[in-house]
């Protein structure tokens, strides 16, 4: 393969400016490039050691630091050189210039992480880690991308992956002596179908707590007008975000707010107060308000504490999505209110009940699904691809009771087979790979 260099550090003035070069003239670029004290000439490099010396970009120099690693021992599987030069946006640029002049070319997105890939050094998944820990903005995020990227998932996926490679080979063996090998095949592979179905639907089972901790919580605040939805944004912002006056109706259009709690990302969103009016905008802000309701995975209802609900509210309650979480949230709890089961109290005036309201919400992530093996699904295409497995699974296994041909067993566990593949990249095609990789930035 040619040699691709990029700057691997974000745009703009920092500390640090770091230039990758990946490729068999790696070494040889940066030999001219470089010029150190310590060395003769940078092929005399020891692979991960860093050296201060001195980086020549055509008319600019710099004081930097350079680092050899060799192949097949780094990153890529090929030859890896890395100049830390200080973190001008132009003096990066020169040096990427210089390093393009000297017979390298400019890296595609992730191709650094596609050359892994290739190269057998991450799965498919793995990769697909590397650019959601990138883009993690949560705690739960970050920890669920990190174990992805060590291999958890993928090697999970590939040992009963092999399992059914095996049992439809034995099947397929069989076509030719159904006399001596049917029934030890069969066997076989009603024990390998049997196995991953199990497992593949305890994937399946954490997909949903994985959209959450990929995507956050989406928590619509509703409630009649005037009760504190605002003042409760606000208070779980730890910040005036919403403006909020005694005026009922003073919020007329969603307002949204990302915070973060027990590691969990949840996205609040301010919806205005849910009543009949005529007025044509904050009829049009009702609206959204139900629409935002809809969309939730999670709904704060907000009624007052110093009252029991009221007709119209019970109404709103009886119409609110069933499959989304509802708390009820009695707001103004610090003034005098009856005992009430089943709701949450809280003030977002003094701040009481609030940070337990968080804590609640976050723990639909925090204690969600997670298979024995302690993976977790967060890509909506390996659900996908996990949905497809489990009903070819299921149609083997169905197969199977039924006394079907051989034939047809072994039909549905490839397909099975091909749809784990695209996870690990096993039986991925161009597409798929070129479709991941889009998604990374230029160095990575």
């Amino acid at each position: 393969m040619d040699t691709i260099a990029a700057i691997s550090t974000p745009v703009g003035a920092g500390a640090i400016a770091i230039i990758r070069m990946s490729g068999g003239d790696a070494q040889k670029i940066a030999a001219q490039m470089f010029s150190c004290a310590r060395l003769r000439d940078f092929f005399e490099a020891v692979p991960g050691m860093m050296y201060l010396g001195t980086l020549s970009a055509g008319e600019y120099r710099d004081k930097s630091f350079a680092v050899y690693f060799k192949a097949p021992k780094t990153y890529t599987g090929e030859d890896i050189v890395e100049f830390h030069c200080h973190g001008g946006a132009r003096l990066a640029k020169e040096v990427l210039a210089a390093c393009i002049r000297h017979g390298a070319r400019l890296a595609d997105k992730g191709e650094f992480t596609k050359r892994a890939f290739v190269a057998g050094k991450l799965a498919l998944s793995d990769a697909e880690a590397v650019i959601d820990m990138i883009n993690a903005e949560s705690g739960a995020q970050l920890k669920a991308s990190y174990r992805m990227m060590t291999g958890a998932l993928s090697g999970e996926i590939e040992r009963f992956s092999a399992q059914l490679l095996d049992a439809c080979a034995a099947l397929e063996a069989s076509f030719d002596y159904p006399e001596e090998m049917e029934d030890e095949s069969v066997e076989l592979t009603s024990e390998a179908v049997d196995g991953a179905l199990q497992k593949v639907k305890a994937l399946l089972a954490t997909a949903r707590t994985g959209a959450l901790v990929r995507n956050g919580i989406d928590v619509a605040i509703v409630g009649v007008a005037n009760v504190g939805k605002s003042s409760l944004l606000n208070a779980l912002c730890g910040k005036d975000r919403a403006i909020v006056t005694d005026i009922a109706g003073t919020t007329r259009d969603s307002l949204e707010e990302r915070i973060e709690k027990d590691g969990a990302a949840i996205n609040l969103i301010d919806t205005a107060g849910i009543r009949r009016t005529d007025d044509a905008v904050e009829k049009l802000g009702v609206e959204r308000s139900l629409s935002a309701a809809r969309r939730a995975d999670v709904i704060l209802f907000v009624t007052q504490a110093d009252r029991e609900i009221t007709d119209e509210e019970k109404r709103i309650l009886d119409g609110l999505p069933k499959d989304a979480k509802i708390f009820v949230v009695c707001n103004k709890c610090d003034l005098p209110h009856p005992d009430r089961d089943g709701v949450a109290f809280v003030s977002a005036k003094t701040g009481q009940g609030i940070e337990e309201l968080k804590s609640a919400i976050a723990a639909l992530v925090t204690d969600g699904e997670v298979d024995a093996s302690g993976n977790m699904v967060i890509e909506e295409r390996h659900r996908d691809a996990l949905q497809r497995a489990c009903e070819a699974l299921e149609a083997a296994r169905k197969s199977l009771d039924a006394g079907m041909p051989t034939e047809c067993v072994a039909l549905d566990i490839r397909q099975a087979y091909s749809a784990l593949g695209e996870i690990t990249g096993a039986t991925a095609d161009e597409a798929i790979i070129d479709r991941v990789f889009s998604k990374f930035c230029v160095g990575k």
